[in-house]
C-alpha cells in the first residue's frame, strides 16, 4: 500500500513538473520572441538615426569647405575635417575632393575611401558612407561644383545603443513573465492540480475498499462536473457493493446452511454403512488376531468387508464396489445385501459359486443385461469381490478372488492366491448367438476356488486396490505391491495390531500430504485352529478345488 501511494505522489510530481516546465518554455518562448522584435525596431530607428544625422553633417561640412577648395587651400581644409573627426567618434574618415581630381584635397589619417560614386552607401563591414558635392555659390546666383566631400560613419555606436535601450526593457520584460508565471502556476495549481490530486486519493481509498469517499462539488466548472460525477459514481459503487455483500451473505448462509444438512446425512449414512459392517465381537468369534485399516477417501466408502459364521465355519469377504464417497456407498449397501442373500441361500461351501451368484444378481438388480441389450449409453457398475470360507474342524480354507487376491504369510515368506482376472455385475460385452446368457455364463461357474491347509502361524490379508495405487514419494509413484508385500513379510511375526501400525506408518509417510486417489481397505486375520487341527497341520498343501 506504501508503494501505491509513493507511485500516486510521484505522478502528481510529474504532472506538476510537466505543467510547471510547459509555462515556463512558453514564457521563454515569448520573451524571446518578444527581444528579437524589440531588437529589430530599436535597431532600424537608431540607423535612421544615424543616418540623418550623417547627412545633416555632410551638408554642413560640405558649405564650410566649398571656399577653402575654390581656393585650393588644403591645410585649412585638413584642419577641418580633422576637428571634425575629433567631435564626432563615429566618425571613421573624411576625404575632401576637387572636381576632375581622384587625389584628395584633404583628408583624415584613416585612409581613403575608394570606389564610391552613390550619394549614401553601406557596406558589411559596419561603415555607412555619405558623399555630399561641394556647391560655391557666386555673386550674381550662379552655383559651382567645386568639388565633393565624403565621410565615413562607423554603425557599431547604433549596436550599442540598441543593447543599452533594450536592457531595462528585457529586465521588465522578464520580470512581467515570472510573475505571471508565478500567478498563473499557483492559480493552475489551486484550481485544477489541487482538484485532481484530491481526486486522486480518493479514488485510491475507493480501491482500499473506503467507498463512503466523497470529493466537493461545489463548482460549476468542468472540475466541478468532474467531482460530481465522481461522488455518483462512488455511490453508486458503494450501493452495488453494499448490495452485492448482502446478497453473498445471504447466499453464503443458505449454502452453510445447505452444507450442514448434507454433511449431516452424509454423517448419518456413514453411521448406516458402519452398520453393515461386523462387529468387533463377530470378528473375534472365529479369528484369533484381526486387524482391518478402513479409510474411505471421502465420509463414506466404495470399500466394504464382512466376517460372518456359516454353517461349517465362518466367512470372511473384502469388495470394492465402482466409485467413492456417495455413489460407492450406495453400491456397497446393494452389493453387501446380495452377497449376504446368496450366503443365505446357498451357504459358503462353495465359494465360485457364490460368486457367479453375486455377479448375476448385482447384474438384475441394476438393469445392466438389458441396457447392453437395448445398446443405450449408460452407467456401468459392479465390484471386485474376495471371498474365504474358512473351515477350522477341516484345517482347510477355500478361496475365491474376482479381481482380489488372498495374501498369505507364514515362515517369513509371502505367497499370493490372485483371484480371477474379471469383476462382478459389469455389463457383458458380447451375448450368445443363441439364448439369452452371456457368453461364459453358462452352467459352469467363470470362478475358480482355490484351497489352503491351516496352520498354525499363518497370517491371511485381502485389500483393495486404493492401497497400491495410493501415489507418493519423492516422484509421485504409486505404493506398488512390491512395497507392501515387504512390508507384510517383514511384520510376519508380529502381533497384528503392531502390523496395521506399521503398514499405516508407512502409507502415511509414502502419501507426505498427497490426496488420497481413492478407498483404501486390508483386512488381516489369524484363524483359531482346533487342538486336533493345530497339533496335525504341518503342511501347507495347496490344491484346486
Amino acid at each position: 500500500m506504501a508503494a501505491q501511494r509513493d507511485f500516486v505522489l510521484n505522478r502528481q510530481s510529474s504532472l506538476l513538473a510537466r505543467v510547471a516546465g510547459a509555462i515556463l518554455l512558453t514564457t521563454a518562448s515569448i520573451g524571446t520572441i518578444a527581444m528579437l522584435l524589440s531588437e529589430q525596431i530599436v535597431e532600424g530607428q537608431r540607423h535612421q538615426d544615424l543616418l540623418r544625422r550623417a547627412e545633416l553633417v555632410a551638408a554642413t561640412q560640405a558649405d564650410a569647405l566649398s571656399g577653402f577648395v575654390w581656393e585650393m587651400d588644403n591645410r585649412s581644409a585638413q584642419r577641418m575635417i580633422e576637428a571634425l573627426t575629433a567631435r564626432d567618434p563615429a566618425i571613421r574618415s573624411i576625404a575632401v575632393f576637387e572636381t576632375d581630381r581622384k587625389q584628395p584635397l584633404a583628408r583624415t589619417a584613416v585612409g581613403e575611401i575608394a570606389g564610391k560614386t552613390a550619394e549614401k552607401t553601406e557596406d558589411a563591414n559596419g561603415i555607412v558612407t555619405v558623399e555630399r558635392p561641394i556647391l560655391l555659390h557666386g555673386r550674381e546666383g550662379r552655383v559651382q561644383t567645386v568639388g565633393h566631400l565624403r565621410i565615413a560613419y562607423s554603425t557599431a555606436e547604433v549596436r550599442q545603443a540598441t543593447l543599452d535601450a533594450l536592457i531595462p526593457v528585457a529586465g521588465l520584460l522578464l520580470l512581467s513573465l515570472l510573475g505571471a508565471m508565478a500567478a498563473l502556476g499557483l492559480t493552475l495549481n489551486r484550481m485544477v492540480l489541487r482538484p485532481l490530486r484530491r481526486l486522486t486519493q480518493l479514488a485510491s481509498a475507493m480501491a482500499r475498499g473506503e467507498y463512503g469517499a466523497r470529493m466537493d462539488a461545489g463548482r460549476s466548472d468542468e472540475i466541478g462536473v468532474l467531482a460530481d460525477g465522481f461522488n455518483r459514481m462512488a455511490a453508486t459503487v458503494q450501493d452495488h457493493t453494499s448490495t452485492l455483500e448482502s446478497r453473498v451473505r445471504d447466499r453464503t448462509e443458505a449454502l452453510a446452511a445447505i452444507n450442514r444438512a448434507i454433511m449431516d446425512s452424509i454423517n448419518y449414512a456413514q453411521l448406516i454403512q458402519s452398520a453393515i459392517l461386523p462387529s468387533a465381537g463377530t470378528l473375534s468369534a472365529g479369528l484369533t488376531e484381526h486387524f482391518v485399516l478402513w479409510r474411505p477417501r471421502d465420509v463414506v466408502s466404495g470399500d466394504f468387508y464382512v466376517c460372518r459364521e456359516v454353517e461349517d465355519g465362518f466367512v470372511v469377504a473384502v469388495a470394492d464396489c465402482t466409485g467413492h464417497g456417495v455413489p460407492g456407498a450406495f453400491m456397497t449397501m446393494t452389493a453387501s445385501a446380495i452377497l449376504n442373500n446368496v450366503l443365505d441361500q446357498l451357504g459358503a461351501a462353495d465359494p465360485a459359486a457364490v460368486l457367479a451368484a453375486v455377479d448375476r444378481k448385482v447384474r438384475a438388480a441394476l438393469h445392466q443385461e438389458e441396457e447392453a441389450r437395448g445398446g443405450a449409453a449408460c452407467f456401468d457398475n459392479g465390484l471386485d469381490l474376495g471371498l474365504c470360507h474358512i473351515r477350522p474342524a477341516e484345517g482347510k480354507l477355500v478361496f475365491a478372488g474376482a479381481r482380489i487376491p488372498l495374501l498369505v504369510v507364514a515362515d517369513g515368506s509371502l505367497t499370493e492366491l490372485r483371484g480371477d482376472r474379471r469383476s462382478l455385475g459389469y455389463r457383458p460385452s458380447a451375448f450368445r448367438t443363441t439364448g439369452s446368457e452371456p457368453v461364459g455364463y453358462g452352467a459352469e461357474s467363470p470362478f475358480t476356488n482355490q484351497s489352503i491347509a491351516l496352520r498354525p502361524g499363518q497370517t491371511f490379508l485381502m485389500g483393495t486396490d486404493g492401497l497400491v495405487d495410493q501415489n507418493g514419494g519423492e516422484r509421485g509413484r504409486s505404493f506398488g505391491r512390491i512395497r507392501l508385500h515387504e512390508l507384510l513379510s517383514q511384520g510376519a511375526h508380529s502381533p497384528l495390531d503392531r502390523l496395521k501400525t506399521d503398514v499405516e506408518s508407512s502409507l502415511d509417510r509414502f502419501q507426505c500430504g498427497r490426496e488420497q486417489r481413492d478407498d483404501i481397505t486390508l483386512f488381516g486375520f489369524r484363524v483359531r485352529l482346533t487342538d486336533a487341527v493345530a497339533i496335525s497341520g504341518t503342511g501347507s498343501g495347496r490344491r484346486a478345488a
